[in-house]
């Protein structure tokens, strides 16, 4: 992938692990949930929301293509984990940018003096918890990859902000739902958003430290094979042992 994007990536990993801590904070503070242009219950209009709206997109491209890229190189050995995370990937954009056309909605009826009915907000609340289901789909499609290439603690990381993102699921349906737009502050959603904040700043690391691996060609060959000092090998027939 491009030099520029992969570094752009990684610094958007970073800005969604300190955004995610900040919502951490807030929740443990007792303060509303805030989400690109809306915090809380209102809405802040002019060219602050706006450049939030625009700053949102840009990351998502940034950090799924880092994303990508780790399905891309996940292929050679699992193909089915590789196919999931680009579904779940690719859904998770286009989630975000719904919720993007519904903000910018929100926007133009705040300008306008406009009531924004129950179904708008009904709307948003659906869109952004779509977006949190995508986004911990793709982190446990990928776990093969960081098994293989990363750390055990990241490998076992990525399985809890699913189960995190189901209970969220049950509190809202059985015990109570969240007023629109945004969902409510529950110890379930604390807990997500630490973990989302760990993993992406784990993976922004693992970028840094497998740089080669995201901007080098790669070769298949070399994904199915482990990699063998020349110097240090044996080869006996199409077999070579590292001494």
């Amino acid at each position: 992938m491009p030099k520029t994007l992969f570094y752009i990536g990684i610094v958007c990993c970073v800005f969604l692990a300190v955004a995610s801590a900040g919502v951490l904070a807030q929740q443990i503070e007792g303060t509303p949930v805030s989400f690109i242009a809306i915090h809380g219950r209102t809405v802040i209009s002019g060219a602050a929301a706006v450049g939030a709206i625009v700053v949102a997109l840009l990351a998502a491209v940034a950090v799924a293509s880092i994303l990508l890229r780790m399905a891309a190189l996940l292929a050679a050995r699992n193909l089915f984990g590789a196919f999931l995370a680009l579904v779940a990937v690719g859904a998770s954009v286009v989630s975000l940018a719904w919720v993007v056309l519904l903000q910018l909605r929100i926007l133009a009826l705040v300008r306008h003096h406009t009531p924004i009915g129950t179904g708008l907000g009904e709307m948003h609340l659906a869109a952004v918890m779509m977006l949190g289901y995508f986004v911990t789909l793709a982190f446990l499609a990928l776990r093969p990859y960081f098994r293989i290439q990363a750390s055990r603690f990241l490998s076992a990381l990525v399985f809890f902000p699913l189960p995190l993102f189901l209970l969220i699921v049950v509190q809202e349906v059985f015990v109570a739902a969240s007023a629109a737009p945004l969902p409510a502050t529950t110890p379930a959603s604390a807990v997500f958003f630490g973990v989302v904040a760990m993993l992406f700043f784990s993976i922004a690391v693992h970028c840094v430290r497998h740089r080669y691996i995201f901007i080098e060609m790669t070769n298949l060959r070399e994904l199915l094979e482990p990699r063998v000092d020349p110097a240090r090998a044996k080869t006996v027939g199409r077999v070579a042992f590292d001494s």
